[in-house]
């Protein structure tokens, strides 16, 4: 795979998802702007954590950066309200989850995730990108599933829902023996 998206990567409904090759100096320093932002946001005790493939250095991606924000369940919606009024995207919300992203040049960039810190969701997501990042065999599993859902899929949603059943099989030894 070349360093160049394969198809447009704008986040728009009905284009495709682009896979690139790893850029983990590119991607940790744009991570680290993101925190600053929503630390600037929302306040420095925020929880904040680097997830998705983008966290995973040997791990082509979706040139977008994820976010994990760890805030108490009571404020999880003002925290998104908060993030919404400092330019961020609220694309969806369900219970004790809100997710924003944030755009340049008309494509996604970067996506945050509002979960109760240290909650079931913060702990799972935390878990999979640890899994990722020490497991090679996880990490070609789980790649191979987002090559056939980069593929196959033709919006984001559809995308994410097509690696699930990776995420759901590669965290189910962790899950039980928990």
């Amino acid at each position: 795979m070349t360093g160049e998206p394969r198809s447009a990567n704008d986040g728009a409904p009905g284009n495709v998802v682009a896979l690139v090759d790893a850029r983990p100096d590119d991607w940790a320093h744009r991570f680290t702007a993101l925190a600053l932002r929503v630390r600037s946001a929302l306040g420095a005790d925020v929880s904040i954590e680097h997830i998705g493939s983008t966290a995973v250095p040997e791990l082509p991606a979706k040139d977008v950066v994820d976010a994990l924000v760890g805030v108490p369940l009571t404020k999880i919606d003002s925290a998104g309200q908060t993030l919404a009024a400092a330019g961020f995207v609220v694309e969806g919300r369900r219970d004790g989850h809100v997710w924003l992203s944030q755009h340049r040049e008309g494509r996604r960039e970067s996506i945050v995730h509002v979960v109760e810190a240290h909650g079931r969701r913060w702990e799972r997501r935390l878990a999979f990108r640890d899994l990722l990042r020490r497991d090679p065999e996880a990490r070609r599993e789980y790649l191979a599933a987002k090559r056939a859902a980069a593929e196959s899929h033709s919006s984001w949603d559809a995308y994410g829902t097509a690696k699930a059943d990776a995420v759901q099989r590669l965290l189910a030894p962790a899950e039980t023996s928990q």
